[in-house]
């Protein structure tokens, strides 16, 4: 691992490097803008932090976590488990008055008013004896 430490100038106004000509300052202080010598060791290879003071002897490197990748992939699995280990709920038999999904609110609907309109259409048509009153064979 090769490093040398460098002689850079940064900007005493806004702290940003630039050379002797051409720096373009961005800072709205009214401080003058001077250059100042800084010692800088580069980069490191790995994680692309800068140095400290101690140059890469000291350095602790700390490339980036897969951590939330990780746990995103754990949660996305307890999910998964989570919909296969729900019982399946039959909308047909379903007893429970206020169940609030779709299929079983309109089955219950559905149901309830083809039993409304069966039932009177059928006092309607005199069919009030039941079984007696069908006009096929019953055995």
């Amino acid at each position: 691992m090769g490093w040398r430490p460098q002689l850079n100038v940064v900007c005493g106004r806004c702290g940003k490097p630039s050379g002797l000509v051409g720096h373009v300052c961005v800072s709205n202080s009214r401080r003058k803008q001077t250059l100042k010598p800084k010692l800088s060791f580069g980069k490191c290879p790995k994680c692309r932090k800068p140095y400290d003071a101690g140059g890469p002897l000291t350095h602790a490197c700390a490339p980036k976590s897969d951590f939330g990748k990780r746990r995103k992939q754990f949660e996305k699995e307890q999910r998964a488990r989570a919909r296969k280990a729900r019982p399946k709920h039959d909308y047909t038999e379903c007893c429970d008055e206020e169940c609030k999904r779709s299929l079983c609110v309109a089955y219950k609907t559905g149901f309830q008013t083809g039993d409304e309109t069966g039932y009177a259409r059928g006092w309607d048509q005199g069919y009030d004896r039941g079984i007696a009153d069908c006009p096929l064979e019953h055995k």
